[in-house]
């Protein structure tokens, strides 16, 4: 294991985040500068770090051969012995830097495996070898600023004692757990149920990401319990017909209470209880140790805090707005009274857009609440410019056909927080809205990883896979779902979305949460594709004038998936090109394969601003790598630009 301080222009980050999991990945403990909190000295961190590392990685790109700071850490890593430079883009490493045997990765865009990653653990590992006092060329860059005048004798004992404290500091810094947020559970009593459910919770966090990547610690409720900072404590008070539980966190230190909730499932189980335990109890754990972060809030407003980010958890797919609007009431009482506290800033912009969202799908009052979302934005962008909420909250503002900025944002806001799982998420759905498919499922896959306890992001995966194409993987996945999510209520719904339209149509039927003609008609289509059921399916899809979206998205999609091109065409000619812009993830969806290899497809694309997208930006859907097609999407795609 070795100490990597990784050195990156700010604009190359997200080539910089795969290098370093690749790295942490491999065993090694890997420093670059997302590490400095709030309120740190920048530079004396970055000495720090680059004193106790045992190699410096510099990854010159075209952006950082004009950094200031990455040619004077690549300076300080040249000096110690201890440079391994990377290239990207083919470019020439500045002067002073030529002589170094540079690993090369090419184009490579951050996405995928690091290339010759081998070859740069093998740098490291040579490097690290290598690292100790009596090679190091350079001494501490705080040794060069000054030489005392002393004597010999004085100069080696301040010299020794210099080292000594510099290695102390470095081992504490990178080697001492203690620094970490340290977490426990234990069971409220000593009832069997009480103690399979803190185990059960036990268990489900240590599956965070954030343990691996060495942000907090979790630790056994035994001797090391005296050590935590945050105690979950639960305790099992139901029976087998009415599971129920009750969870509450508890300050380590002075056992004062920070959050408390009880869980009671009538109509589930208890396997929808211990569920619910975990995503809750990881959602507020998250929040408390960001608050720790940013500079932590007095009890009360905690609380308050806390509070908004477990209701959080259970208001996603609510069609309730007054929710929602409980959860903003907490938040803004904490930053009132705290303004400049970002956690609370970027919850609140969160449940503005989701009150947004629901007005659009519900009729309420949009253009207020857009209004008080924009308010919100101006507010916070006043304390963190850069909270990457603020750039997920501006996607409401764009058109639906604002396709290449709706990446960008997104992407600006993968690269200011590189391990929020909402992001990737978000993406998902921009991804697919242009066809590019192969990097929505692995969009999917990063906030799945990111988010191991939500079935959402467990279903989001499986979807991907299947609306790219790749049903034999997405069945695989969804046997995985299975095995975690057995007896859930989120299972359920997780099957229910993959057998409607891949998988088997009776085990839909069976799972279905509502019923209707029109779901009917469709599953007795697809069970049996006959030229009588497909009939019926088209002709009620005749008789509906007056269509939802949602309507229109489900109509298009059986129309395409049974083959029924005139009509399709009918019914895209008619419906508005906002609504089908919206709906552009569907066109990339295996039942619209052989509609793609009409040439009409590309006449759709051009209206609804696809073909301008993919034009101006060169980023090209999947589809049109297809060898068999039978158009040049290029020159078609010129043919319908607006």
């Amino acid at each position: 294991m070795a100490k990597v301080f990784l050195s990156y222009d700010h604009d190359d980050v997200v080539l910089a985040r795969p290098i370093a999991a690749a790295l942490e990945k491999a065993g090694h403990i890997v420093w670059y500068d997302r590490h400095i909190h709030g309120g740190a000295q920048y530079s004396r961190k970055i000495e720090q770090a680059l004193d106790a590392a045992d190699a410096v990685v510099v990854l010159w790109s075209p952006r950082s051969l004009d950094s200031a700071w990455v040619r004077d850490e690549a300076a300080e890593g040249r000096d110690r012995g201890k440079l391994v430079p990377l290239c990207v883009e083919q470019v020439t490493p500045p002067m002073g830097f030529r002589q170094f045997q540079t690993i090369e990765l090419g184009a490579w865009k951050g996405r995928g495996k690091v290339p010759q990653l081998t070859e740069l653990l093998e740098a490291i590992r040579n490097q690290a070898e290598d690292s100790g006092p009596e090679t190091s060329t350079a001494p501490p860059r705080s040794a060069r600023l000054r030489t005392p005048q002393l004597g010999r004798r004085s100069i080696m004992a301040a010299g020794a004692a210099i080292l000594f404290l510099l290695a102390a500091f470095a081992a504490w810094t990178w080697l001492n757990p203690r620094d970490l947020p340290v977490v426990t559970v234990e069971a409220a009593n000593e009832s069997p149920r009480s103690q399979a459910a803190a185990s059960d919770l036990f268990v489900k966090l240590g599956s965070l990401a954030e343990i691996g990547e060495g942000k907090w610690q979790l630790v056994d409720s035994g001797a090391e319990a005296s050590k935590a900072n945050l105690v979950f404590r639960t305790a099992d008070t139901g029976s087998v017909g009415q599971p129920k539980a009750n969870l509450v966190l508890l300050d380590g230190k002075d056992g004062g209470l920070l959050w408390s909730r009880e869980f009671e499932f009538p109509a589930g189980g208890q396997a929808d209880l211990r569920q619910q335990l975990s995503l809750t109890a990881g959602r507020v754990l998250g929040c408390a140790l960001e608050s720790r972060e940013a500079g932590g809030l007095p009890r009360d407003l905690l609380k308050l805090f806390l509070n908004a980010c477990a209701m959080l958890v259970e208001t996603g797919n609510t069609a309730d707005t007054s929710e929602p609007e409980s959860i903003a009431r907490p938040l803004r009482a904490v930053v009132k009274a705290k303004p400049r506290f970002e956690p609370a800033w970027s919850r609140l912009i969160i449940v503005d857009s989701m009150l947004v969202d629901m007005a659009a799908n519900s009729g309420g009052d949009r253009a207020r609440l857009l209004r008080q979302l924009r308010t919100d934005i101006e507010k916070a962008r006043e304390v963190a410019p850069d909270l990457p909420a603020l750039a997920l909250a501006e996607l409401n503002f764009l058109p639906p056909n604002a396709y290449e900025q709706r990446l960008n944002l997104l992407a600006k806001a993968a690269a200011q927080a590189p391990d929020n799982p909402d992001i990737f998420s978000t993406q998902v759905g921009a991804l697919q809205g242009v066809g590019r498919m192969g990097e929505s499922i692995a969009a999917a896959r990063r906030a799945g990883e990111l988010d191991p306890l939500s079935p959402v992001a467990t279903t989001q995966v499986i979807m991907a896979l299947a609306y790219a194409g790749q049903l034999d993987r997405a069945k695989l996945a969804l046997a995985e779902a299975e095995r975690l999510w057995a007896g859930t209520g989120a299972l359920r719904d997780i099957q229910w979305g993959f057998h409607l339209r891949y998988g088997d149509p009776q085990m839909a039927r069976k799972l279905a949460p509502f019923g209707g003609e029109g779901l009917t008609v469709y599953l007795a289509a697809r069970a049996d594709p006959s030229e009588a059921n497909v009939g019926r399916l088209v002709a009620l899809l005749k008789q509906r004038k007056d269509v939802s979206q949602g309507d229109i998205g489900s109509a298009i999609q059986a129309l395409a998936e049974f083959g029924q091109t005139d009509e399709l065409l009918r019914w895209l000619a008619g419906a508005p090109t906002e609504g089908l812009a919206s709906a552009s993830y569907l066109l990339f969806r295996p039942a619209f394969a052989e509609f793609r290899r009409d040439p009409r497809f590309m006449a759709l694309a051009g209206r609804i601003g696809l073909a301008d997208y993919w034009l101006s930006t060169g980023e090209w859907p999947d589809y049109c790598s297809e060898p068999a097609l039978p158009y040049d999407c290029k020159r078609e795609a010129a043919k319908h630009v607006r």
